[in-house]
């Protein structure tokens, strides 16, 4: 599942995606840039809450908190600054 969405970043709005993907984890969202497919942020759901959150909650409603997390926190814009993929907990 995929979706996609819309940020202002430094006063331009820019288009991003997050999509569900498989890892050392049961469930992860990825965040990356729509129009290079470049990853700028992985949140993975470790500790025994987030397991159970990403277990039992509807990937759509998943992919919407990590979405803003991620708006919330500034990690979009700390990954474009730094350079650097930026790694959270769902």
């Amino acid at each position: 599942m995929i979706q996609s969405f819309e940020a202002t970043i430094g006063g331009n709005a820019m288009q991003f995606c997050a999509s569900l993907g498989e890892g050392p984890t049961p469930h992860r969202v990825i965040i990356s840039r729509a129009d290079s497919a470049e990853t700028l942020v992985i949140l993975d759901a470790s500790g025994f809450i987030s397991t159970i959150k990403a277990e039992i909650e509807e990937p759509a409603t998943l992919i919407a908190d990590a979405i803003r997390k991620v708006q919330s926190e500034g990690l979009i814009e700390r990954a474009l600054d730094t350079g650097v993929i930026q790694e959270a907990t769902l």
